[in-house]
């Protein structure tokens, strides 16, 4: 994706974390090699709901059972592509399997069906945005992001939900999510796209062996953090800008592995082992101070997968299509 036209809150976190670890990621589209199965899940799960969601805005009147064997039969389909060919044996990754996931929809169903279709009305699905940066100064690249689900109550009310995964709910995510550049980039878009601030709703779907469950984490703020989001997004997207134009020096000046590079500089410290685990890109990180030696050769474990949100939706659709037939 061509970071000079567009960004996104994926890329955008990941340069807030550590600049360096966006250019391995997003400019250099260095990725391990291997499968994450929580990435997988996590994906299945979304399209199980995205694919129900879009049922109900058509017939509210799904039983919590329809809904579930819709969703289930969605997350297999797509599970298939991605998460059996490398885990066959459920057993190993218990929680984050099929089986699993068609408890998990059942409960979700049962306790959200009516509040989200009967008293409420399902107006958007995976709904993409676009937040123009033009008027904020030239060559600004656009904000984009997709809403999961957009809810109304017929009158002056929206809520934005989001879906999410997760191995528990720490005491941190209310402050995570409250103070998310995501939080803020979807509570503009809704304020653009549908002329009021919206709250946010965060359903997060504990994965754990013996407990389902899915706290929420809603979120309502004033119309001045739209400014204050706007203000930090120019500020750092102003600063990508700079660091793409300092990488194209150091392409012609950094020509040996100890070079140091000008641009995307590292940011050692807690982004290096956030989580109690250690960044995808932490030995290469310590290995060499000029990673562009790997721009035409990927190191060992790792490869070439240029991230384009556009690119990857258009690409699952395309091959559910191709299973379909």
């Amino acid at each position: 994706m061509d970071y000079t036209e567009r960004i996104d809150y994926s890329s955008l976190s990941t340069y807030l974390s550590c600049p360096r670890e966006f250019l391995f990621q997003y400019i250099m589209n260095l990725r391990p090699a291997g499968k994450s199965v929580h990435l997988v899940f996590g994906s299945c799960w979304h399209y199980g709901l995205e694919n129900t969601y879009l049922l109900l805005m058509e017939n509210p009147s799904l039983s919590a059972m329809d809904c579930t064997i819709n969703s289930i039969k969605a997350f297999n389909r797509l599970w298939d592509l991605d998460g059996k060919p490398h885990w066959k044996d459920e057993d190993i990754i218990f929680p984050k399997s099929p089986g699993h996931a068609a408890n998990m929809y059942k409960a979700y169903w049962e306790r959200f069906l009516q509040s989200d279709a009967v008293e409420r009305k399902v107006i958007a699905v995976e709904a993409p945005f676009t937040i123009d940066l033009s008027p904020y100064g030239a060559d600004l690249p656009n904000y984009i992001g997709r809403l999961d689900l957009v809810l109304s109550n017929g009158h002056d009310s929206i809520e934005i939900i989001d879906h999410k995964t997760a191995k528990a709910l720490y005491k941190t995510t209310p402050q995570t999510f409250e103070m998310s550049f995501q939080t803020d980039g979807y509570l503009t878009a809704g304020r653009i796209y549908y002329d009021k601030i919206p709250a946010i709703t965060y359903r997060l779907a504990l994965c754990q062996k013996s407990k389902i469950d899915f706290p929420p984490i809603t979120i309502n703020k004033r119309s001045t953090a739209i400014d204050h989001f706007l203000a930090n997004l120019i500020h750092y997207s102003n600063e990508i800008k700079k660091n793409l134009t300092l990488l194209e020096e150091d392409k012609v000046n950094c020509t040996n592995r100890t070079d140091v590079l000008k641009s995307f500089p590292r940011s050692p410290g807690y982004a290096c082992t956030t989580f109690s685990s250690t960044c995808a890109y932490y030995d290469l990180c310590r290995l060499r101070n000029n990673p562009l030696l790997w721009l035409n050769r990927a190191p060992q474990g790792f490869h070439y997968n240029e991230w384009d949100p556009a690119k990857h939706d258009a690409d699952t659709k395309r091959r559910l299509k191709e299973v379909e037939k």
